[in-house]
């Protein structure tokens, strides 16, 4: 089974501090429930109106079945691939998966940046959503990379 996203950031963000609360407790326990429901749905249960986490099921089928590295073999054109290296909802794992989706592909360049989180905003430390609250600009080195991209 594929890694679930939500858990991931779920138990991040709740280990964040260094220390894990009772009430972040119950949300990761919550959230490891949804995830068992959602690996549990079966396909009759798209037109179900029931809602998981918020979501009828037909959310949660179609998103349990997309895989955008995967899918984006089939593209033929070219492509960037840019990650914050302290993003925390896009990891460096992911960033790793799409290279090796689209490995040996010439049309296809990548660039991690140290520093950026997933706004690509530059900060220090562990990203945390706060970071996302403070006023800043997209990094210009990205900002760089992407018009010598297009330039290209």
């Amino acid at each position: 089974m594929r890694r679930s996203k939500i858990l991931e950031q779920t138990v991040y963000l709740a280990n964040a501090d260094g220390t894990v609360t009772p009430d972040e407790q119950g949300a990761i326990d919550g959230v490891r429930k949804l995830v068992a429901a959602v690996a549990a749905l079966k396909t009759s249960d798209a037109g179900s109106a029931a809602g998981l986490g918020n979501a009828p099921p037909s959310y949660w089928l179609d998103l349990r079945g997309y895989d955008p590295p995967a899918m984006a073999t089939s593209l033929k054109v070219p492509m960037l691939i840019l990650q914050g290296e302290r993003d925390y909802q896009v990891t460096m794992e992911d960033f790793a998966r799409w290279k090796d989706a689209l490995a040996g592909r010439r049309d296809v360049t990548f660039r991690s940046y140290p520093a950026l989180n997933h706004l690509f905003i530059a900060g220090k430390g562990k990203s945390l959503p706060a970071d996302y609250e403070t006023p800043s600009h997209v990094a210009e080195e990205a900002v760089n990379d992407i018009a010598a991209w297009i330039k290209r």
